[in-house]
């Protein structure tokens, strides 16, 4: 069983040592094949840098690396040899504010590798001179740049300081498109979270082909298939299967649920490489993906514009949605999908333009913008949140109301100190509407997190129901009131008849009632009944 490669981004060193490596030399051939000019957009975590190692290694001539491989084997690659310059951004750091010094350091760097003369002026100009003296040597350069939006992207925040690296990243890619012309280019690849439509990048370079969406050169170009997982991982498969004491099928199928699921043309499905593996080498199914890192700035957003939770799970988008990020007007619907919180679930064909349904990708990436959206929406630290969320998915699927509303109440206490519902709000029915979508965001955040079958505002001939919970034994039907009584949200449940829908089920129905304090901003009182 061949060592994992978690975390290891050097292609030599994998190959080398003997690591697990899945074969991606096929869609690379194609790649190189087909064009030579490339942007492509990925979440993180998803093996863009490996990707880039590789193509330095193909394009450098190293042969011997490839030899077991399906460009080396099955094809008739030259590998002939080419000067290859490699720019990763990530590498300068985080929140770099000396973009520009950090650049042309870099650009000097490469100068006395190859024996280029560099007066040092301009970015630009220093790049142009740099690409040109190595390409008149002898052969035209390839240019592999890897997540070339960090510098933008760390200080999304601190809007004057992302334009500041925006215009330095412009004029560092500004010389490109001339420098194809004359020939000094022999390839280009670049990397990067988000397409930000206003970098001169891809209005200056117009023959670069972004590969992001729904094109065949990439849509497995990164990420693990199904087909991949079951070849490349089998003795893992059959080592988990032995320690879950489970079959093959249904430990597929729960590995499935859980990491798999993202989708760059609405069809074929891909694992996340990094939860793949750090599943594999603890063989836990854990939020892998969460523990790198959820951007605050996300969840402040939504909590903060009052964007409901529920509305970012199925959302229908046209075509042109992928190519208009705003650094100036920036989508938080486009950010979930930059950053891998939301996939393509669905494409729908039309003569003119497609329609997309974006929606969670897994179990692993709802989780973990719920558990932070939990925390953002309620003020509460981490073991805050995490310990009173045991305690009120125990409660629910025991049937025992008062453990969660127990736990529901600390986990509200410190709202009366931090939140304040957002300006303007011009009638007092405005602002009890606000605290109204606040208290009903945060119950479905909680319960939609503890894997429970969720449903908010659902709709019968007589009204709607604020929440629907089920768990394997029990349904709850919830009522939420604020400054009413918990009396009149169950008489409104049972005048309503919500529950009719349930009359048939074996699962015992019960009818909460939960009013709120708009002044103590809390859990004022509650009632639970078990409806015959």
């Amino acid at each position: 069983m061949k060592e994992l490669s978690l975390g290891r981004q050097d292609f030599s060193e994998i190959i080398n040592e003997d690591l697990l490596y899945v074969d991606k030399t096929k869609r690379i051939y194609n790649l190189i094949k087909k064009g030579k000019l490339y942007f492509l957009s990925r979440p993180r975590r998803f093996g863009k840098s490996l990707l880039i190692a590789t193509l330095k290694e193909i394009f450098e001539g190293n042969k011997e690396l490839f030899k077991d491989l399906y460009i080396g084997e099955s094809t008739e690659y030259a590998f002939e040899s080419y000067p290859v310059l490699q720019f990763n951004f990530a590498k300068l750091g985080h929140k770099v504010e000396n973009l520009e010094a950090k650049l042309n350091r870099l650009i000097l760097g490469y100068a006395e590798q190859f024996s280029i003369e560099i007066k040092s002026t301009s970015l630009s100009e220093n790049f142009t001179k740099l690409v040109e003296g190595i390409s008149q040597k002898g052969k035209p350069v390839v240019l592999l740049i890897d997540e070339y939006d960090k510098p933008i992207i760390d200080f999304l925040i601190e809007l004057e300081k992302a334009k500041a690296n925006r215009r330095i990243l412009r004029n560092f890619f500004s010389p490109l498109k001339d420098l194809d012309a004359a020939g000094h280019l022999r390839f280009l690849f670049v990397t990067g979270v988000s397409k930000f439509s206003k970098v001169s990048l891809f209005s200056d370079l117009n023959n670069l082909i972004d590969i992001s969406v729904e094109h065949p050169l990439s849509n497995d170009l990164l990420g693990i298939t199904q087909e991949e997982l079951e070849i490349y991982f089998d003795e893992y498969i059959e080592k988990a299967a032995r320690i879950y004491k489970t079959s093959k099928a249904a430990l597929l199928q729960r590995i499935k649920s859980w990491y798999d699921g993202y989708s760059f043309d609405g069809k074929i499905r891909l694992y996340n490489p990094f939860s793949l593996l750090s599943f594999f080498l603890s063989f836990k199914f854990r939020n892998y993906w969460f523990a790198t890192g959820t951007p605050t700035f996300l969840v402040e957003t939504i909590r903060n514009e009052s964007i409901a939770p529920k509305d970012i799970e199925d959302i229908e988008v046209h075509e042109h949605f992928f190519e208009n990020f705003l650094l100036e007007r920036l989508d938080i619907i486009g950010l979930l999908y930059q950053t891998g919180y939301l996939t393509i679930k669905n494409v729908v064909e039309e003569y003119d333009n497609s329609q997309y349904l974006l929606g969670y990708p897994n179990i692993e990436v709802k989780k973990s913008l719920e558990h932070n959206l939990v925390e953002a929406f309620t003020y509460q630290t981490t073991s805050t949140v995490s310990n009173a969320l045991v305690k009120m998915q125990r409660g629910l699927r025991t049937g025992n109301i008062d453990l969660f509303m127990q736990f529901l109440k600390i986990v509200l206490s410190d709202l009366k100190y931090n939140w304040q519902p957002p300006r303007p709000h011009r009638t007092e029915e405005e602002l009890f509407r606000m605290w109204e979508g606040y208290f009903h965001a945060i119950l479905y955040i909680i319960t939609s997190y503890m894997s429970m079958s969720v449903k908010a505002e659902v709709q019968n001939n007589k009204g709607r129901v604020d929440l629907i919970a089920e768990v394997k034994e029990f349904i709850y039907l919830m009522e939420f009131k604020l400054d009413g009584t918990s009396e009149n949200a169950i008489e409104q449940i049972k005048e309503r008849e919500y529950a009719a829908t349930y009359k048939n089920s074996e699962k015992k129905v019960f009818l909460v009632g939960v009013n709120f304090s708009k002044e103590d901003r809390n859990v004022e009182r509650w009632e639970v009944e078990e409806w015959k």
